[in-house]
């Protein structure tokens, strides 16, 4: 009987919890068309590497905001460029290497929307660093992961903002 009584007291508490307001669920990443027009040069490998990065910059930076069931964010990756080169481009063009260190960054955009299919919010953002100096030493996407954790806080800034009703 207890039993019982404990497996109807979590169920409700699961249907409780479902009737409140949900985490907001990211789409899949996608890429825009300077993106997919690099997708071979820099490689398939790559670009899933940079959604992947991308998804848990997002996840970490808007857990514990919670909003109506069913809100989405689309974001799309507009263009990234490496700090240094890829696999795919190391084994494209003879003579570069992984020591070749360039400027690298990120340029995203994204759409909150409701569950209805309402855009709540609008983001773009680009970052990218100003020197070789800044790059010094960096990974292949050094600046691009930089780019998507200070756009992801963006992202989490603006729409606490809107949550509280001060935009």
């Amino acid at each position: 009987m207890t039993r019982t009584i404990l497996a109807c007291l979590a169920a409700t508490a699961v249907s409780a919890a479902a009737l409140a307001d949900e985490h907001i669920e990211i789409a899949p990443i996608a890429f825009g068309d300077e993106m997919l027009e690099k997708a071979d040069e820099y490689g398939e490998r790559e670009l899933n590497r940079l959604a992947g990065y991308l998804t848990d910059d997002l996840e970490q930076a808007l857990r514990g905001i919670d909003m109506m069931d069913g809100t989405r964010l689309e974001v799309t990756l507009l263009d990234a460029t490496p700090n240094r080169p890829t696999f795919q481009q190391l084994r494209n063009r003879v003579g570069l290497s992984m020591r070749s260190i360039g400027i690298g960054g990120a340029e995203l955009e994204a759409r909150l929307v409701s569950e209805d299919g309402r855009v709540l919010e609008e983001f773009d953002y680009s970052w990218s660093s100003h020197n070789l100096r800044e790059v010094y030493g960096a990974s292949t996407w050094y600046d691009a992961r930089r780019a998507f954790h200070l756009f992801s806080r963006r992202v989490r800034n603006e729409v606490h903002e809107e949550l509280r009703g001060e935009s």
